[in-house]
């Protein structure tokens, strides 16, 4: 079978796939951010603000929103389609280097388990990689104002998007083509036009960066990122990114940035850029940095390009030591894709998940869903009530619009339902706070152990002028 047939036949089985997971599996992968992604862009046309919102992304709430009126399956659905997109793209830029093995490329990307994970959830992380990629690849193939253009509207995915123009900027200028750098900011002139109309800024979106430099999530430990690859790309890969991240500097340097060298050096920056930038956040406490391993997510087609270059040199490396050795290199690809295939199914299998990427709903979910069927069955007026809660899944499973809900009170009735996450961390609220005010009366609680016995907590109060 040709290459390019067998590609386009597993990609499209991926794509099959991932849609059929998306509505066989009810979780959301994150019972934060995901859930938060998914409200902005579902609530978009009834509250313009979310379409120019920093945190939940504009280009996000734009592309996704027509999505989110599906519920949360059709964004699993969009953000299958991102990474399908990715897949293509990436293959496509393996080529245009002339990359032996770009059959690779799809199936370790398919196999990186955080890559499968976030395709089925809210998150931004596979569209920023397949806007990433895409423009890349228009780039690569002489479509240059296309991919500036796409490319320039990065930081309207995610943040990071911001240095990785300037990177591009600097890589136009080494090619003498310095004219395409304007191009680098029509996204944003067009959104500040837009953002002008809405808020009478152009510069809007850097007044509502939601950031600090100084996080208030503290910092942690260097290694951070680099102990998660495994989690994030597959051991296997990991092996192949750090022989593909040593050799393609070394390479291209000698070859004095001829041929492809160039636009390889640019991948290997970009994804040393982003990288590094992490684990100094992380390392150093900054930009309220969490050490979320799949923050990393947003460049894994750079990733698997560097794997892929890394398993090539292993195989130019042994040639010239041993000579033909097409049948080794058959095992050799065989034995990354075992790899990767066990670790993936081993961290998928049971009710362990990938670090909190579970394709079924999270502990927190289940109990939170049980907590909203008592409030629809006692309060079935709930949502003409004062409703304070910091768990954002409480304004997916009450079908509640978390932008108006402090506004929607037409009774004097308060309801306070607390969780012990992100009540506790966000609202900075313990149970026994509230068990201690005198102006709330515990109504029930509801706790579920999760698969290492740990339990997970929920609890309602009302107010005493409510009864």
């Amino acid at each position: 079978m040709k290459e390019t047939k067998f590609v386009s036949i597993f990609i499209g089985l991926v794509f099959i796939l991932l849609i059929s997971f998306a509505f066989i599996f009810n979780g959301t992968g994150d019972s934060g951010d995901s859930i938060m992604h998914f409200l902005y862009a579902k609530y978009a046309f009834k509250n313009p603000d979310n379409f120019f919102n920093v945190w939940a992304k504009p280009l996000y709430v734009l592309l996704a929103s027509p999505f989110a009126q599906l519920g949360f399956t059709g964004i699993k659905i969009f953000n299958s389609i991102n990474t399908t997109i990715s897949m293509i793209a990436t293959y496509l830029v393996a080529k245009r280097f002339n990359l032996k093995h770009a059959w690779l490329v799809p199936i370790l990307l398919m196999l990186a388990p955080m890559n499968f994970a976030l395709s089925l959830t809210g998150l931004t992380e596979p569209l920023f990689a397949g806007v990433l990629i895409s423009g890349l690849c228009l780039l690569f193939y002489e479509y240059t104002i296309i991919g500036l253009v796409l490319l320039s509207f990065l930081p309207f995915v995610r943040s990071e998007g911001m240095f990785l123009l300037a990177i591009i900027a600097i890589y136009l200028i080494q090619q003498k083509k310095i004219k395409g750098i304007a191009w680098l900011f029509t996204g944003q002139i067009i959104y500040a036009i837009a953002g002008y109309f809405h808020f009478g800024s152009l510069f809007w979106f850097y007044h509502g960066n939601p950031y600090s430099i100084i996080s208030k999530y503290g910092s942690g430990a260097l290694n951070t990122y680099f102990i998660n690859l495994p989690l994030i790309a597959g051991p296997a890969s990991c092996f192949l990114l750090a022989l593909g991240f040593v050799t393609i500097p070394i390479i291209t340097l000698k070859e004095r940035l001829k041929g492809n060298a160039p636009q390889l050096m640019l991948i290997w920056v970009l994804f040393t850029s982003y990288f590094f930038f992490h684990v100094i956040a992380w390392t150093f406490g900054l930009f309220d940095s969490l050490g979320m391993p799949r923050i990393i997510d947003g460049i894994m087609p750079l990733i698997i390009l560097l794997c892929v270059y890394g398993f090539n040199q292993i195989e130019e490396f042994t040639k010239e030591k041993l000579g033909n050795t097409n049948n080794l290199f058959i095992y050799a690809s065989v034995l990354v894709i075992s790899i990767n295939s066990v670790y993936m199914i081993a961290r998928y299998s049971g009710n362990i998940g990938t670090a909190g990427f579970d394709l079924k709903p999270s502990t927190d979910e289940l109990v939170e869903n049980k907590m909203a069927d008592y409030i629809k069955q006692k309060y079935p007026d709930y949502k003409n009530l004062q409703l304070l809660y910091n768990a954002p899944y409480l304004s997916l499973a009450l079908d509640i619009d978390p932008v108006e809900r402090p506004t929607k009170a037409a009774s004097s009735t308060k309801l306070y339902i607390w969780d012990d996450w992100y009540s506790a961390q966000e609202g900075k609220t313990t149970l026994n706070m509230l068990q201690n005010d005198k102006t709330y009366i515990q109504d029930t609680v509801f706790t579920l152990a999760n698969w290492n016995g740990n339990e997970k907590a929920i609890a309602l109060f009302y107010s005493k002028e409510s009864k």
